[in-house]
């Protein structure tokens, strides 16, 4: 006897047409379907406020026999769908009839296919991440190979996958960057100077040979400038010239290590933090307080701008039947100059690079906390903290990142539900896939989507939307992803099958640090055609209909990477008009601003006003703590300590508690001198495994390639 099986729906209405989203989830150990509720929270409030009649319901779908991840625990099947049942009436074309929609709403839960990791063994990944990504920023700023080859790539000109050969202004910007690198590694070191002098020129002096030290006056004044330039010039050389050759070589050639900055430099860190913290936290509090101030000068003239969604190259925004031609150029500019090197996320990269160390030493100071009696509940309390960021989050990232093998798994859990809405027949046919991705998410389906999926089940996918994106973090960091390289975040990327209405939808925000604080321009490709205004005979390249559109959404600090599923104005809304039939809702063409072009400058100019008033509270609060707080905070020290003395009174002739030794005023200054003393020790251990892996670097880029 055949098996009866329960129909999705009971209604048979011939003019009705099914849609089905997908709704896939950011890094994170959440519970299955949360992500779906966060997207319903915002999604059926839009679809009501189009349709008022618009009903809502779960239902069971039995086309399922399996799970999609094989992985499941639980050995259960996600059968349950949100049924949605509305139509949509435009109040401006009340002439155009739109179909009765059934939308089917799944969760693509991929967490099942994530393998367990250590924390120590996700922050080293990241690292290794975040670093040469840094680098290459530096690199990227202020000698870009945005050449005519490269262009004529991105629009499709040549189809080629190979980027040329390094040249020699490569060569030469790789090494100015490791040089600014350097200096910049040093920072910290020249803030805490101004802390607690002549810490680290006493060090400097016990590990450079007499003879410079003498030659340069024990590192007064200039010299010790000029000691550290100089350095930064010969120590440049090597790790620019190898990873010159790997970066632009490797796709011919498997590596033996990946490029990046070798690990002494992230002892190097560590050190500076732990010798200094102070100085080492002015110069975090510095470079966040930059970040704040350019974001804000941003968000405050950003209607002045002369285009409207990012900052690098430009294009129309719909490429397929566009009525009125002048007016609509909107897109990106080409920043050059002072203006690019402003607007680009290099603040906020150098101070994810300063903090890594610090959450380096957060994750060794909870193990060692809970290995004592007396602090492990402390211990304790760091470690869980420390294991939601990094594994319940980062390990997300960096192992998709960097293990193919379990990319392949992630990816297979959205594949197979694709293919099975897709392959769906008579009344229980899809006509129409969306995809909603957020953060770790937009790698998985950008992967799925574009590169891995069978081009037959690309035809019924219209939308994809991307919320929080991380993929231009990805895209720079494509070059360390795998040892056996091939280019998984290439562009252009390949439209087959999709179908003509097919729209990416890009959202970020400036607060939402995720996104870098600026769309997906890497992920922009043109076809070699040009849309040319009537009028003035400029000519604009045609965008290929499978890039990103980015929409910048409102800034909200207090959700910042999470405000988007409850975005109805910018997001929730226009995707819900998008899904009832219109497939260009008003509000993603975006605002028009022709002749307001001095957002650039005008940002440069209120920048530095705005770093001004917050100096100026910074030093009301130091005010504050001086003539108050401080004594405030005296009086309770001093209390506590009689409290101590009269419970414990110290006894005649008893030895003192450990408590009190490293309390005493005889004692500290000499486990003062003893940290002096390791500090020097660790920077002439630091200096000579520097020197070999300068020459190990040197030959492995001679040895490269032959």
């Amino acid at each position: 006897m055949a098996k009866k099986t329960t129909p999705l729906t009971k209604k048979n209405d011939k003019k009705e047409e099914t849609d089905v989203i997908l709704v896939v989830k950011g890094a994170g150990e959440q519970d299955e379907d949360v992500h779906l509720n966060l997207f319903l929270r915002g999604f059926w409030p839009a679809v009501k406020a189009l349709d008022k009649n618009a009903t809502i319901a779960q239902i069971i779908d039995n086309t399922q026999d399996a799970a999609s991840s094989p992985h499941n625990e639980k050995g259960g099947v996600h059968k349950h769908l949100t049924e949605i049942r509305a139509k949509f009436s435009d109040p401006e074309d009340k002439t155009r009839q739109y179909p009765n929609k059934r939308i089917l709403i799944k969760e693509s839960y991929w967490e099942y296919e994530v393998l367990p990791s250590t924390a120590l063994g996700n922050l080293s990944k990241e690292w290794q991440m975040s670093s040469y990504v840094f680098v290459n920023m530096l690199q990227d700023i202020f000698f870009t190979r945005n050449s005519k080859r490269i262009r004529k790539l991105r629009e499709g000109t040549i189809q080629e996958t190979k980027y040329p050969p390094p040249g020699v202004l490569d060569y030469v910007g790789n090494y100015v960057s490791y040089w600014l690198l350097f200096l910049l590694l040093l920072l910290p070191l020249g803030v805490a100077t101004f802390v607690e002098k002549n810490l680290f020129k006493e060090a400097l002096v016990r590990i450079a040979p007499a003879t410079l030290t003498s030659a340069l006056g024990n590192f007064n004044g200039v010299y010790g400038l000029g000691f550290i330039l100089v350095i930064a010039a010969i120590w440049a050389i090597a790790p620019s010239f190898e990873i010159s050759k790997m970066i632009f070589m490797r796709e011919t050639t498997d590596l033996k290590t990946l490029p990046g900055l070798p690990a002494w430099t992230l002892i190097l860190l560590i050190l500076l933090l732990l010798s200094n913290p102070l100085g080492y936290f002015y110069v975090l509090l510095t470079l966040l307080s930059l970040q704040i101030a350019q974001l804000l000068s941003r968000r405050l003239l950003w209607k002045y701008r002369k285009y409207a969604n990012s900052d690098v190259d430009w294009a129309s925004y719909y490429s397929y039947s566009q009525k009125n031609i002048k007016g609509k150029r909107i897109g990106k500019v080409q920043e050059g100059g002072l203006a690019r090197l402003a607007f680009s996320p290099l603040i906020y990269r150098y101070f994810i690079f300063l903090a890594l160390p610090l959450t380096f030493v957060i994750t060794i100071l909870a193990g060692i906390l809970k290995w004592t009696k007396i602090l492990g509940a402390l211990g304790e309390l760091l470690d869980g903290f420390v294991k939601f960021l990094l594994v319940g989050y980062m390990d997300d990232v960096v192992n998709y990142a960097t293990d193919p093998a379990q990319a392949h798994r992630v990816r297979s859990v959205i594949m197979e539900d694709i293919k099975h809405f897709h392959d769906l027949t008579g009344k229980k046919k899809v006509q129409r896939i969306h995809i909603v991705a957020h953060s770790q998410g937009t790698p998985i389906t950008f992967e799925t989507l574009f590169h891995f999926l069978d081009p037959k089940y690309q035809k019924k996918i219209h939308t994809y939307v991307t919320l929080g994106s991380i993929l231009s973090y990805y895209y720079q960091s494509r070059g360390i992803l795998d040892l056996v390289y091939y280019n998984r975040f290439q562009m252009p990327i390949r439209e087959d099958k999709f179908p003509e209405g097919f729209k990416w939808m890009n959202f970020w925000n400036f607060t939402d640090p995720i996104t870098e604080f600026y769309g997906l321009d890497e992920y922009d490709w043109f076809k070699n055609e040009w849309i040319v205004d009537p009028q003035t005979g400029e000519k604009t390249p045609k965008r290929g209909f499978a890039g990103p559109v980015n929409i910048r959404t409102r800034s909200s600090l207090p959700k910042n990477h999470g405000e988007y599923w409850d975005n109805l104005e910018k997001f929730q809304i226009p995707f819900a008009k998008r899904i009832l039939g219109k497939a260009k809702p008003e509000e993603w063409d975006p605002e028009i601003l022709d002749k307001r072009n001095w957002h650039h400058a005008g940002v440069l100019l209120l920048w530095p006003f705005l770093l001004l008033l917050m100096a100026g509270a910074g030093y009301g609060m130091y005010w504050l703590w001086q003539n108050f707080f401080i004594n405030y905070f005296h009086d309770i020290n001093a209390g506590v300590q009689g409290v101590y003395g009269a419970l414990f009174p110290p006894k005649a002739g008893a030895e003192k508690s450990l408590f009190e030794k490293f309390t005493d005023p005889v004692t500290l200054p000499l486990l003062k001198e003893v940290w002096r003393n390791v500090l020097s020790l660790s920077l002439v251990i630091l200096t000579v495994w520097g020197a070999f892996d300068w020459a190990g670097q040197l030959r492995r880029a001679f040895k490269f390639g032959r």
